[in-house]
């Protein structure tokens, strides 16, 4: 039930936000933190998440790059992730933006031997609440290069993103 208030309140704050102007722009940084929690439903299982974090710069209105540290944590001592450069292309410079990006990291923590990288692909939108704040989601899926597989399962990431520059 507490979800449903969640989702009630995200709804009616995204309704009653004023109409936004252009959006991002050439010469615009960002810094975007997104994340997920699964929460066990057996003592079988143990609960995690994970913390994306991007900081990017636009070198064009639509084309983005930068950095991302993806943080993952497992049960009560596993903690590991990925940081590489990130390439976004985004579809519209308007209230609602969607986008495509790609990125490439190196692995690090306590998984496995800490060595590793992958690939990832990723598709959203940003919802702008004014110029410079928006409400994110994303889904991401990628290749391990060390495990020579690809994500078994779909990541869902829900945040929020500030642009600041020109």
């Amino acid at each position: 039930m507490k979800f449903v208030w969640i989702g009630v309140g995200l709804a009616a704050m995204l309704a009653v936000s004023p109409p936004a102007q252009a959006q991002q722009g050439r010469g615009d940084n960002e810094v975007q933190a997104q994340g997920t929690v699964w929460l066990a439903t057996s003592s079988s299982q143990d609960s995690s998440g994970s913390v994306d974090v991007k900081l990017g710069r636009f070198f064009t209105d639509r084309q983005q790059a930068g950095l991302e540290v993806l943080g993952f944590i497992v049960g009560k001592h596993s903690v590991f992730g990925y940081g590489g450069p990130f390439y976004r292309y985004n579809f519209s410079t308007g209230k609602a933006v969607p986008y495509v990006g790609v990125s490439a990291a190196a692995l690090f923590g306590s998984s496995g031997n800490g060595k590793g990288a992958r690939v990832a692909g990723e598709l959203g939108v940003r919802y702008f609440l004014d110029r410079r704040t928006a409400f994110t989601v994303a889904a991401s899926t990628g290749y391990s290069f060390d495990q020579s597989s690809f994500d078994k399962r779909l990541s869902v990431l829900f945040g929020f993103s500030r642009l600041w520059g020109k």
